[in-house]
């Protein structure tokens, strides 16, 4: 009986289905719509760490990665999509931060994994 009691609790437990208050759902929607400080998450429109948009981010994302590489639109010297490469061209970093003033009205930030010395 205990264990068919035990069993039970557990399962009503396990299948609870949570869900998020409707001030909370639109307090995570207004945080992903804006840009965030100091780099390293993934939730935005932008990757501050490497300046251009976070879903195209070939340094980011496995499958952006793969979809550069299958085009041939790759840096093999700094592993990461040519077209994206601040490194061998500058210039690019004009181009993705044009984007983001235009969404923004504002530069974006510095990115951090862009430098020349970086690999």
């Amino acid at each position: 009986m205990s264990l068919a009691l035990f069993v039970g609790l557990s399962l009503l437990v396990g299948c609870e289905k949570k869900t998020e208050p409707a001030a909370e759902k639109k307090v995570a929607s207004k945080e992903k719509a804006e840009p965030k400080e100091g780099g390293g998450k993934h939730d935005t429109w932008w990757c501050d760490e490497h300046g251009v948009k976070e879903a195209d981010c070939s340094m980011c994302s496995a499958k952006a990665a793969k979809a550069f590489q299958d085009k041939g639109d790759w840096c093999k010297d700094h592993n990461r999509a040519k077209s994206q490469c601040f490194i061998c061209d500058p210039k690019l970093q004009e181009k993705f931060a044009a984007e983001y003033v235009a969404k923004y009205g504002k530069q974006p930030p510095e990115p951090e994994g862009q430098k020349p010395d970086a690999k």
